[in-house]
C-alpha cells in the first residue's frame, strides 16, 4: 500500500480492506476487477491508484489485514488470558465460528490462498503467517511445560503443528464444502452433519490423547462426543 493510503482514518482503510476482501473472496484472484473492488468499497478508480500500486498490492494488503485480524481477534482474544494450555486449545477453537461468522471473506481468501493457481504468492504470504502462528503456539507450549501440564520432552514443533492442522482444517470446513465434507467424512453420520460443536468436541479428545495434557478432573477420552456421535462397530475402531 501506498502512503497515501496509511493516511486515512483507520475506519476508512477497514471499509476499502473489506470490500475487497468480499470481491476477491467471491470471484478468486484472477478473476477479481478492480472495477469491481471501487464499486464495492464506494471508491474511484483513481482514488485506489492513489492508495494501491496494482491489484496485487490490494490483496497484499486485505492478506495483511486479515492476518492482523486473527492475531488480534483470535489468537489474543480467546488464549492469552486462558489459566492452562487446555484451556486456551478450547477457547482457541470455540472462537474461530464466531471469527469466521464476523470475518468470512478473509477466510475464504485464506483457503483460495491454499490452491495450486495462487503459487507464485506463497513465499510472500506463508512465512508471515506461518510465523504468527508458530510464535502463538510455542509460547503456549512452552508456558504448559514450565507449568507441568505437558512433558519437556514432548516437541514443540510437532505439537504446534498438530495443533495448527487442526486449526486450519476445521476453519475451512466452516467456509468450503470440499473441506466440509472432507471432515465429516471420518465420523459418519449418514445424511447428518457434524455441528461446530461436535468438530470442536472431536478436536479436543485429539488433543488431549496427543497433548496428553495433565489437567485435573479431565480424563482422556471420549466424554462430550459419545452422546453426539454413533458408536462404530468394533471391527471400524
Amino acid at each position: 500500500m501506498l502512503a497515501t493510503f496509511k493516511r486515512l482514518a483507520p475506519e476508512r482503510q477497514e471499509n476499502i480492506l473489506d470490500a475487497a476482501s468480499r470481491v476477491f473472496a467471491k470471484d478468486g484472484y484472477d478473476k477479481a476487477n478492480v472495477a469491481d473492488i471501487c464499486l464495492e468499497a464506494g471508491i474511484s478508480m483513481g482514488a485506489l491508484y492513489k492508495y494501491f500500486k496494482n491489484k496485487e498490492a490490494v490483496l497484499m494488503a486485505v492478506l495483511d489485514h486479515g492476518l492482523h485480524l486473527m492475531v488480534q481477534e483470535l489468537f489474543g482474544r480467546y488464549t492469552r488470558d486462558s489459566g492452562s494450555l487446555f484451556e486456551a486449545v478450547e477457547g482457541l477453537f470455540r472462537g474461530v465460528g464466531s471469527f469466521t461468522r464476523r470475518y468470512r471473506s478473509y477466510v475464504e481468501i485464506w483457503v483460495n490462498m491454499s490452491s495450486c493457481s495462487m503459487n507464485r504468492f506463497a513465499s510472500i504470504v506463508s512465512p508471515k503467517v506461518e510465523s504468527a502462528a508458530r510464535e502463538f503456539y510455542f509460547e503456549l507450549l512452552e508456558k504448559a511445560k514450565e507449568r507441568g501440564e505437558i512433558a519437556r520432552d514432548l516437541r514443540s514443533d510437532l505439537a504446534a503443528q498438530f495443533l495448527d492442522n487442526h486449526l486450519c482444517l476445521y476453519t475451512y470446513s466452516l467456509v468450503s464444502e470440499y473441506h466440509r465434507r472432507r471432515f465429516d467424512a471420518y465420523f459418519p453420520q449418514g445424511q447428518k452433519q457434524l455441528s461446530q460443536r461436535q468438530k470442536v468436541e472431536l478436536i479436543l479428545e485429539s488433543a488431549r490423547a496427543f497433548l496428553a495434557v495433565r489437567m485435573p478432573g479431565v480424563a482422556p477420552g471420549r466424554e462430550g462426543v459419545e452422546k453426539d456421535l454413533p458408536r462404530r462397530a468394533e471391527g471400524n475402531r
